[in-house]
């Protein structure tokens, strides 16, 4: 059993992945290692080879341990028919669910946000494996639907069917992970049969829908950021220092228009009323948006990347640092542990998010390109899994996987480009993270099982 299902992998596909593995535990390895400037002079004189036993190998084992576990979701994700996965989707949606509801109850938080449930000294990140599970749920949810997609009334099922696990990620919050959601469904659509006109349609509405959302952002964040901004200094002059009043032109001609003076304290005072008053207006205009749209980080994270010099000490940092990191490497890189972005910490979270970031800086163009190559062959042998497929539920199955795998790499090396917004969405089997990677080898897994049934086979 086992050698004929060896015997039908795709051992291109393994291929890569083997050398995308190995390449992101030594990046991991040199991403979390930091040292002061002898040790950066000491490390230069070293050749490639005696870097490596250099690297900080506290990631590195615990990612090794993950990539194990994960290697062992791959197998079992082999062995089992996915007809049997389909057979039991109905139950993995109500679980996934559960788990979600649990985040949300029970769930650990770290950095502002609540994803992870605790299970002894492990933690994972349900979220992560809500992907997974929906390309099954919604491969079996659009199959029985074959041939009644083509209205836009039809597809509404469906969105409430994607809808409802993506709000319990959007409470977490999670806006990365809920938008891969929207990229597995739109792909798995398409393979489904839905009209490309109605799914053109509707991404058109989302677009505009989020242009409407920026400006309607701006409109009362602005004035509330103002406001805020006049009554510090409102508040300074009345304290003594009256400079900041009396140079910003737009406080003085509303004073005057007024009739108030910026030298007569009283007038001060009414004017700190009169400001107050406007800003409590504003400010509860821009907590109410934020209530029922997304977050204040999350919208300066969407649209940062436009202009990160805006913010450089703030929002911006983490994209300026990232482009910084990769135009400093040039066409090949500055070595093995030689970034110095990276290993004197201006670079954040460079083992996780902004892994790519780490590899243009060491490994330059040709390591990016590397980087990008293997990823693209990955991409490409997934397709072909795609037309392989011996049933509909194969089709879907592997349209998911693909669609997600795309959008992880599109999304996250476009923001460490800083051309794409900063969601959050890691690298797969490259960045840090024993959920990740768990999933990432188990969607691998069911590609994979998609392939080797590509012929009904006599196990």
């Amino acid at each position: 059993m086992y050698q004929r299902l060896w015997k039908n992998m795709d051992h291109v596909l393994l291929a890569a992945v083997g050398v995308l593995l190995v390449f992101s535990l030594i990046t991991i390895g040199s991403a979390t290692l930091e040292y002061s400037d002898p040790g950066y002079l000491q490390l230069k004189s070293l050749s490639f080879f005696w870097r490596l036993t250099k690297l900080d190998f506290t990631y590195v084992v615990k990612q090794l341990v993950w990539i194990v576990l994960g290697l062992g979701a791959f197998g079992l994700l082999i062995s089992v028919d996915y007809e049997v996965l389909i057979k039991h989707s109905r139950l993995l949606y109500a679980i996934n669910l559960l788990l979600l509801l649990l985040v949300i109850f029970l769930g650990h938080t770290a950095l502002g946000a609540q994803r992870w449930i605790a299970i002894g000294p492990f933690q994972f990140q349900p979220s992560e494996f809500s992907k997974l599970i929906l390309i099954i749920t919604l491969a079996r949810f659009l199959a029985e639907r074959e041939g009644r997609l083509s209205k836009f009334r039809e597809l509404i099922p469906c969105f409430a069917f994607v809808g409802l696990p993506t709000l319990l990620v959007l409470k977490q919050p999670d806006l990365g992970t809920s938008l891969v959601f929207v990229a597995i469904m739109f792909g798995m659509l398409f393979m489904a049969g839905a009209r490309p006109s109605v799914l053109v349609t509707i991404i058109g509405l989302g677009l505009a829908a989020g242009v409407a959302l920026y400006f309607t952002h701006h409109y009362v964040h602005q004035p509330d950021v103002l406001l805020e901004e006049r009554l510090a200094y409102v508040n300074k002059a009345l304290e003594g220092n009256a400079y900041y009043v009396n140079t910003d032109e737009n406080i003085v001609r509303e004073m005057r228009s007024l009739h108030l003076s910026t030298d007569r304290k009283a007038d001060l005072l009414k004017f700190r009323q009169v400001l107050e008053e406007r800003h409590r207006i504003w400010h509860a205009r821009h907590e109410k948006f934020h209530k029922f749209t997304l977050k204040e980080y999350q919208m300066t994270r969407l649209t940062i990347f436009v202009d990160p010099e805006s913010d450089l000490l703030g929002a911006g940092y983490h994209v300026w640092q990232s482009r910084i990191a990769i135009g400093s490497g040039g066409i090949q890189g500055k070595g093995l542990l030689g970034g110095t972005q990276t290993h004197f910490t201006f670079l954040p979270i460079r083992h996780t998010d902004f892994i790519f970031s780490v590899v243009g800086e060491e490994f330059g163009l040709l390591g990016g390109l590397l980087v990008l190559a293997l990823f693209a062959l990955l991409l490409y042998r997934g397709s072909r899994v795609v037309l392989v497929a011996r049933d509909s539920y194969g089709v879907l199955l592997a349209t998911g996987v693909v669609c997600m795998f795309a959008f992880h790499v599109l999304v996250n090396i476009g923001m460490t480009a800083g051309v794409m917004p900063v969601t959050g969405i890691p690298l797969p089997l490259f960045s840090y993270g024993g959920s990740n990677m768990l999933m990432n080898l188990a969607a691998l897994g069911l590609l994979m099982n998609v392939y080797i049934r590509r012929k009904k086979l006599m196990l």
